[in-house]
C-alpha cells in the first residue's frame, strides 16, 4: 500500500538522518556544509517545517556560542584554545564560500540537539507504523506470536515375514466390505472370496510418514489447530505411505483439526478431530494401547477434569470423558425406498477415564493408574428383514449395519436374509455383507511404575488388562439357524475324525446346533485381553547418546475390543492375537533417532497364523 510505502521511506529518511548526524563532530570547528545540508534535507522531506528549521538553527547558534564561550573560560588566557575558541568559528565561516540563495547555514549542533531530533523522528515514524498496523514498536504482532508450527518425518524400512505352516485360505474380511457386497455362492461367483496373504513374505518396503501442524493460540484459553499426514487410504489407524508407485505423488489428508477450551486451569474442552485423549505421558505410559492403535485420532467431544490443585503436592487425578461418532446413518438410505432409516444404525462411542498418580522423594519413583470404560454403541450387527435381490433391488433392510472399517479377529455373520429367486430356487446370486455378532462395552485398567537406576537411566513397566463386558456367547446364535458366526468356529467332536480345535470347513457349519453328520461345531472366541511392558532408559530420546529398550507381551483375545482401532503392526493389525515385541531407540541427535523393533506374533484360536515384522524407522521432528 502506498501509506506503507511512504512510512517505509521515512524509516530510511531516519535511518540516513542519525547516521549523518552520528558523523558531525561536537567541536568548535564542524563539517558545516554536511550540516547545512542536513537541515535542507529535513525540510526538503517535510520532516520538519521550514520555521522550525529557523527555530532549530537559531537555537543551534546560541548553544554553539555558549559552547564557545565555556571553551574560552577553561581554556588558560592567551593560549591557541583561547583563540581558537573566540575566533575559530568567524575563521571557519570566512574560508567557507558564500551560502546559496534560501540556504540557511548552522555551525554547530550540540550532542542534546541530535538525540531531540532522533527521537522526535523515531516518534514521528513509529507512530505511523502502529496507526497503519504493519508495525508496533517493541513487539511482534499478537497473531503470529501466538503461532506454533509444528511436524515430524518417519523413514521405515519394514519386513513381513509369514510361517510356511499358516493357512492360505483366510478370508480377507477387510477388503471383503470394502469391496461391497461379494457374492456368496461359488456357482455364480466362481472368482470366491478375498483372501489374505499368509505365506509370501514382504521384505525391505520402504514407507514414510510425515505429518505438519499448526496451533493458533487466539487467547488464553482457546486455540485451534490443524495437521495434515501421509496415508496410503483413509484407514483410521495408520498414516503410513508405501513408497513406489512409478513414483506417483502422495496423498495428504487432514489428520485433526480441532478447537480447544481452557476456561480455567483444571478444565480444558477440545471440540472436533484430536488425539487420542485416553493416552498419558510422553511415550511410554501410553495407556488403552490394547484398544487403540497410537495413530488413532478421535471425532467428537472430550472434556478433561483436572482435581491436582486441591490435592497434597505430588498427587495427580483426573476425570476425561467424551462423546465420539464412528458412522452416521445415511440419511438417503435405502437409495430406491420412499421411507428412508432413521438413526437407528447410526454407531457412537462413549468413554469415560478415572486416572491418578503419585510421585515420590525428589520425583524419580512414581505410580500412575487408570480405570477406563469405553463403550460402543451401534456397532454389533442386525440380521435383514427377508431382502429380494433377484429383482433389481442392490440394499436390504440392515445394511448400514455394516461396519466402515474391519481387520481380523472380531467374530461376524452375514446381515442379509437373502431371499431365494423364483426363476432359479436352488442356484441364485447371493451377494453379502458383513456385521458384527457381538457387542463391545470395554472395561480397560492400567498402571505403570516408574523408577531411577541412575542419574540418567530409568526403569518403567507397565501393565494392562481389558474385557468386553457385553460379550455374550448366546449373542452368536440369536439368529439361529440364520446369521450365524462364519469365523472363530471349530470343529469338538474327536470321534468323528477332527481333532479338537480344527477350524469349520466352510461358512455353513453351525456352532450352535449339530451339523447333518452328527459333529458339534463350537465357537471358540474370547473377551480379555493383557500387556505386560519394560523399558529401560530414557523414556523418549532426544538428543545424541540418550536410548531405551523395550520388551513387551501381549494377548488379545478375539472379542475383547473392536479389531478395526487395535494396533496396526502387532500381527498386521486386528484381535485374536500373542506375541512379544522388542523394541530400541538411540538419539543420533537433537530431534534426530534412529529404532528398531521385532514384532512376533500368532493366532490365539482359529486356524494357524504366524506373522513376524522388523521395522527400522529414521525419525526426525521438530
Amino acid at each position: 500500500p502506498h501509506s506503507l510505502a511512504k512510512a517505509r521511506k521515512r524509516l530510511v529518511a531516519m535511518t540516513a538522518l542519525v547516521a549523518m548526524m552520528s558523523a558531525v563532530p561536537a567541536v568548535a570547528a564542524p563539517s558545516t556544509n554536511a550540516t547545512v545540508n542536513l537541515i535542507q534535507l529535513l525540510i526538503k522531506n517535510k520532516v520538519i517545517t521550514r520555521q522550525a528549521g529557523e527555530a532549530l538553527l537559531a537555537q543551534a547558534e546560541a548553544e554553539a556560542a555558549e559552547a564557545r564561550a565555556a571553551l574560552a573560560r577553561e581554556a588558560p588566557t592567551g593560549t591557541a584554545a583561547a583563540e581558537a575558541a573566540g575566533a575559530g568559528a568567524v575563521v571557519a565561516a570566512a574560508e567557507l564560500p558564500a551560502p546559496a540563495a534560501g540556504a540557511i547555514r548552522v555551525p554547530y549542533i550540540p550532542e542534546t540537539m541530535k538525540a531531540r531530533i532522533k527521537d522526535d523522528i523515531k516518534k514521528e515514524v513509529l507512530a505511523q507504523a502502529e496507526a497503519e498496523g504493519w508495525a508496533k514498536a517493541g513487539q511482534v504482532p499478537a497473531w503470529l506470536k501466538g503461532l506454533t508450527l509444528y511436524g515430524d518425518m518417519r523413514f521405515r524400512n519394514e519386513s513381513i515375514f509369514y510361517s510356511n505352516g499358516n493357512t492360505n485360505e483366510l478370508i480377507d474380511f477387510a477388503a471383503f466390505n470394502q469391496l461391497g457386497a461379494v457374492d456368496i455362492n461359488a456357482n455364480t461367483n466362481p472368482t470366491g472370496f478375498p483372501l489374505l496373504n499368509t505365506r509370501t513374505d514382504r521384505p525391505s518396503r520402504f514407507r514414510i510418514r510425515a505429518r505438519l501442524g499448526l496451533k493458533a493460540e487466539l487467547s488464553s484459553d482457546a486455540l485451534i489447530a490443524f495437521r495434515l499426514a501421509t496415508g496410503d487410504d483413509r484407514s483410521p489407524i495408520s498414516t503410513n505411505q508405501v513408497l513406489g508407485g512409478g513414483f506417483e505423488k502422495k496423498d495428504i489428508w487432514v489428520d485433526q483439526a480441532y478447537l480447544r477450551l481452557t476456561p480455567t486451569p483444571w478444565l480444558t474442552a477440545s471440540f472436533g478431530r484430536f488425539g487420542n485423549p485416553f493416552r498419558q505421558g510422553s511415550g511410554l505410559f501410553d495407556t488403552a494401547e490394547l484398544i487403540f492403535d497410537n495413530d488413532l485420532n478421535f471425532d467428537g467431544v472430550a472434556v478433561t477434569a483436572k482435581a491436582d490443585q486441591w490435592l497434597p503436592e505430588n498427587t495427580r487425578l483426573a476425570l476425561t470423558a467424551g462423546a465420539f461418532p464412528l458412522q452416521f446413518t445415511d440419511q438417503e438410505f435405502p437409495t430406491n425406498g420412499l421411507d428412508k432409516a432413521g438413526d437407528g444404525a447410526s454407531k457412537w462411542l462413549f468413554s469415560a477415564q478415572l486416572r491418578g498418580g503419585m510421585t515420590f522423594g525428589d520425583g524419580d519413583f512414581s505410580i500412575d493408574a487408570t480405570a477406563a470404560y469405553h463403550s460402543f454403541k451401534g456397532v454389533q450387527g442386525q440380521l435383514s428383514a427377508p431382502c429380494a435381490l433377484f429383482n433389481g433391488n442392490t440394499q436390504c433392510s440392515t445394511d448400514q449395519y455394516q461396519p466402515v472399517f474391519l481387520r481380523k479377529g472380531n467374530t461376524l455373520f452375514f446381515l442379509r436374509d437373502i431371499l431365494p429367486d423364483p426363476a432359479s430356487p436352488n442356484n441364485f446370486a447371493q451377494p453379502q455383507v458383513l456385521g458384527l455378532s457381538l457387542d463391545y462395552d470395554v472395561l480397560e485398567l492400567s498402571a505403570t511404575v516408574s523408577a531411577p537406576i541412575s542419574d540418567s537411566i530409568g526403569l518403567q513397566v507397565t501393565g494392562e488388562y481389558i474385557r468386553n463386558l457385553s460379550f455374550k456367547r448366546s449373542d452368536v446364535c440369536r439368529y439361529d439357524p440364520k446369521g450365524l458366526p462364519i469365523n472363530n468356529i471349530t470343529v469338538a467332536d474327536p470321534v468323528a475324525g477332527a481333532a479338537p480345535g480344527t477350524p469349520a470347513a466352510n461358512f455353513y457349519t453351525n456352532p450352535c446346533t449339530p451339523d447333518a453328520n452328527g459333529r458339534i461345531a463350537r465357537f471358540d472366541g474370547g473377551n480379555q485381553g493383557y500387556l505386560i511392558r519394560g523399558v529401560i532408559g530414557t523414556p523418549e530420546p532426544r538428543k545424541f547418546g540418550e536410548w531405551n529398550v523395550e520388551l513387551s507381551y501381549r494377548y488379545i483375545e478375539s472379542d475383547a475390543t473392536l479389531d478395526s482401532l487395535s494396533d496396526s503392526d502387532f500381527h498386521r493389525g486386528g484381535t485374536n492375537a500373542k506375541g512379544y515385541t522388542i523394541a530400541g531407540t538411540l538419539g543420533l541427535s537433537r530431534n534426530l533417532t534412529m529404532g528398531a523393533r521385532w514384532l512376533s506374533a500368532n493366532a490365539i484360536s482359529g486356524p494357524p497364523l504366524a506373522i513376524d515384522v522388523l521395522q527400522v524407522d529414521l525419525v526426525a521432528g521438530f
